[in-house]
């Protein structure tokens, strides 16, 4: 009886674990802005994203694209674009020393566009 309880509450702490790791992604499409780049006519999605002190975009992208470098630097070069004008200083591995909010791109269109360059 006592490893069906202690096994029920591992299930529940993952299943905790899980729906918390992937809230901020599921409030990310909710919060989704519809933008027109200035010099190009592609229209792009992005999302206010809030970044923890000491997280970087670097470790962002790792957490989007844990297996796949290509992905990785490619989220990052489009983060870096999307908070040019906004936040010049952000670099990828750019350390704040409080909580910020970056644009991130959408990684649904952002797997699209990828998809195109091939």
């Amino acid at each position: 009886m006592k490893t069906y309880q202690a096994r029920q509450q591992i299930l529940i702490l993952a299943l905790s674990l899980i729906t918390l790791l992937h809230s901020p992604l599921l409030l990310a499409d909710a919060n989704a802005e519809l933008s027109v780049n200035p010099g190009n006519t592609d229209v792009q999605y992005m999302v206010n994203w809030p970044l923890p002190a000491g997280e970087t975009v670097r470790d962002l992208a790792s957490l989007f694209y844990p297996k796949n470098q290509r992905m990785q630097q490619y989220f990052i070069a489009e983060t870096i674009k999307l908070n040019m004008e906004a936040q010049p200083e952000l670099h990828p591995s750019t350390i704040f020393s409080q909580d910020n909010v970056i644009l991130i791109p959408n990684i649904k269109e952002l797997s699209k566009k990828s998809a195109r360059r091939k």
